[in-house]
């Protein structure tokens, strides 16, 4: 089976995406067309560059991808991501996101004119570190007449540019929706500002044919990659329960 892929935003968590990746391949679905923001954009890349999901996660895992963010002095941004560090070649092994095999998307925010884009020609380094730059923390990723910065910030679920391929959808997200809600100020406030960024993601869930999620990711931090190995097996067992599912149902809608 040929399907679509969508991987969110979520930093750390994006060891999750591995998993599923991870059992993807096993189970044999090939995957034809990717879009992914923020760490899903990286991951995405990465895959479709032909890098292994276990080989992604001892990148990620290594001291030398943590030697590739550097102090910025506060100038837009704490830290600023070496994209020519060697251990992000090694992530990312192809000059442009267009000389990949499988169709590839990559979602960024242009800050001068506030508008998504998803590119599928350009700069795969550039364009990766752009996907995942937060600001403060990232400084912002110029390139041509862009400002472009986490694609995250107004789309963290990316499946506008492959709505209209023909697959079967598979939506990733690493920020699972919780039911509930703390009776305190901050919680309220923290509560109100996490639903009004998901309001645009949980209509785009609508459109796939399987959402893959846990809610156990929301456990763990953004920035700690202490547990990335837990995160995969998470995403891991997740992927091959759902998509076993989803296969049977489909074989027997035939």
């Amino acid at each position: 089976m040929k399907i679509s892929l969508v991987l969110s935003g979520g930093a750390a968590r994006g060891a999750f995406h591995l998993g599923v990746l991870q059992a993807i391949d096993e189970l044999g679905v090939e995957i034809d067309v990717i879009s992914g923001s923020s760490i899903g954009a990286i991951i995405a890349t990465s895959y479709a560059a032909g890098i292994s999901p276990k080989r992604q996660l001892e990148i990620f895992k290594s001291k030398e991808f943590k030697k590739a963010f550097k102090f910025n002095y506060f100038k837009k941004g704490l830290f600023q991501v070496d994209a020519q560090k060697s251990i992000i070649q090694k992530l990312v092994p192809i000059k442009n996101i267009e000389d990949t095999s499988i169709k590839l998307y990559v979602s960024a925010i242009d800050l001068i004119s506030g508008d998504i884009i998803y590119f599928e020609k350009g700069p795969a380094n550039i364009l990766c570190v752009a996907s995942s730059a937060v600001v403060p923390l990232f400084r912002p990723i110029d390139y041509k007449n862009y400002k472009l910065a986490d694609g995250g910030i107004m789309d963290n679920f990316p499946i506008t540019p492959i709505i209209k391929y023909t697959n079967p959808i598979i939506g990733v997200d690493l920020h699972p929706l919780e039911k509930g809600c703390k009776n305190s100020m901050m919680a309220i406030m923290k509560r109100i500002l996490f639903l009004m960024w998901r309001a645009s993601v949980q209509k785009q869930i609508g459109f796939c044919d399987l959402y893959i999620s846990n809610k156990k990711l929301s456990q763990y931090g953004l920035y700690s990659f202490k547990k990335l190995d837990e995160i995969f097996d998470l995403g891991y067992k997740q992927a091959m329960m759902d998509i076993k599912c989803f296969l049977n149902q489909t074989i027997d809608s035939k």
